[in-house]
């Protein structure tokens, strides 16, 4: 399964959270600008990133590593990844199941993309990460058939709630979007957090400026304190991992670990 992002659209991630353009960049890594174009069109240059990376705050050798970066498999019995097209991408809904309860997290883009991919019998809620356009296009269908949505907001407000076996707790992961939450999951023997678009493997979510870009390192870092390196993440894009890979592998580390 590959990741959401490629080590170009990393780079480009940092500059737009930094509000610096490639001529800045090139002035102050000492590189040109052909090089920084090149960075951004796919061409690895490897001394060129390691000499930007500083300049972004990305993690030099996690970057050059990206291409070949591949979390190892978090396979929970219960936890289904439903890959749901998204314009000429993909969005991922997270399904949990265990007994006679099952959660459903995000709806995916299309309206009734979810509803041709899965029976929603005995599904108790669908909780929703954040308001952007891939991640609530079934929100509509899915109510029409008489699921209940729980909005961002709504789990803010919450805080935790209880589900048969399950028990959610909501943390605040503003930043990508804001508001934007995140769901800390009981249930599994192991720790489970849906993330929405925090953080992929490998990567995070687009900011839209730097003061979004410093909150979503501010919320990561809080939400991230404290939890097993071992704890399944399972986020917005992409595959799923854990905070243990992503504090090694993660170009973005050291604003969050």
């Amino acid at each position: 399964m590959s990741l959401e992002d490629e080590f170009s659209d990393v780079i480009a991630k940092a500059m737009r959270g930094l509000e610096i353009d490639a001529e800045d960049l090139a002035k102050e890594a000492g590189v040109s600008a052909c090089e920084i174009s090149g960075l951004l069109h796919g061409d690895m240059d490897e001394d060129a990133v390691r000499k930007i990376s500083p300049a972004l705050g990305l993690d030099a050798e996690a970057l050059i590593a990206l291409p070949g970066y591949i979390p190892a498999p978090s396979d929970v019995p219960g936890i289904r990844r439903i890959e749901l097209p998204f314009r000429q991408w993909t969005v991922n809904a997270w399904l949990l199941e265990k007994g006679d309860t099952r959660l459903l997290f995000d709806t995916g883009f299309g309206e009734r993309d979810l509803l041709e991919k899965l029976s929603v019998g005995q599904v108790a809620a669908v909780m929703v990460t954040h308001a952007h356009e891939d991640h609530i296009g079934g929100v509509a269908a899915l109510e029409s058939v008489g699921l209940t949505v729980v909005s961002e907001v709504e789990a803010m407000e919450r805080q935790m709630v209880s589900y048969g076996d399950f028990t959610v707790r909501v943390v605040d992961l503003s930043g990508h979007k804001s508001p934007a939450v995140g769901y800390f999951v009981e249930g599994f023997g192991k720790q489970v957090f849906i993330v929405g678009d925090a953080i992929f493997a490998g990567s995070m979510g687009r900011c839209q400026n730097n003061a979004a870009y410093r909150l979503a390192f501010e919320t990561l870092r809080e939400a991230f304190n404290g939890i097993a390196d071992d704890c399944v993440i399972l986020p917005g894009h992409g595959p799923a991992t854990t905070p243990g890979q992503e504090k090694v592998s993660n170009p973005f580390r050291a604003g969050f670990s």
